[in-house]
């Protein structure tokens, strides 16, 4: 029987993890916050890199550690089933940059495409809110691109509440080729 579980980000994934990037063909794994192994230069490929990537994850959600300037406090949990990873969602812990409050919101969240219509997701999505709860969070933000139903859906039965739906000219460049963000509240 299949083992689903959130967990905190794990070195001993690095093998699975890497076969989840080669699925997404080179586009952001959202949630996975990749782009913090980017900022400092760790290239996840090298087992040491991810090693030290995994750490940043895990450390940024001590309230005693210090993000980089620009960067908030997050939570991150890995969506593993078995012993492989298969997605993961970042909860941040505020909106404390003006991208955060416009475009990314409180939580991000993305599942591999051979893992994708499970309810994984849904699954990820209700333990990040489980996780806001506990740090006193009243409401989160969430976003999609507007294009993606399968998030909205997602988003909605989890108890969204669509606020606007933005032109991407007015939110900024985060989505690539979609035109427009959905921004969703969540009450807690």
């Amino acid at each position: 029987m299949a083992q689903i579980e959130l967990r905190k980000p794990s070195p001993e994934l690095h093998a699975s993890f890497m076969q989840s990037t080669a699925e997404w063909n080179g586009v952001d794994q959202d949630g996975a916050s990749v782009f913090f192994a980017e900022k400092y230069g760790w290239d996840l490929a090298d087992r040491t890199d991810f090693e030290h990537w995994v750490q940043l994850l895990n450390d940024l959600a001590k309230p005693d550690f210090t993000p980089l300037p620009g960067f908030v406090s997050q939570s991150t949990l890995w969506v593993v089933e078995n012993g492989e990873y298969l997605g993961a969602v970042s909860l941040r812990h505020e909106l404390g940059n003006d991208y955060l409050l416009e475009v990314g919101g409180h939580i991000g969240y993305g599942i591999r495409p051979s893992a994708r219509r499970r309810g994984l997701a849904k699954f990820a999505l209700a333990g990040s809110l489980e996780q806001a709860r506990a740090l006193g969070l009243s409401k989160v933000l969430i976003t999609c691109s507007d294009s993606n139903i399968g998030s909205a859906r997602t988003i909605e039965s989890s108890g969204g509440v669509l606020e606007e739906i933005r032109p991407l000219s007015e939110v900024g460049p985060r989505f690539g080729s979609v035109d427009s963000v959905r921004r969703y509240w969540i009450n807690l």
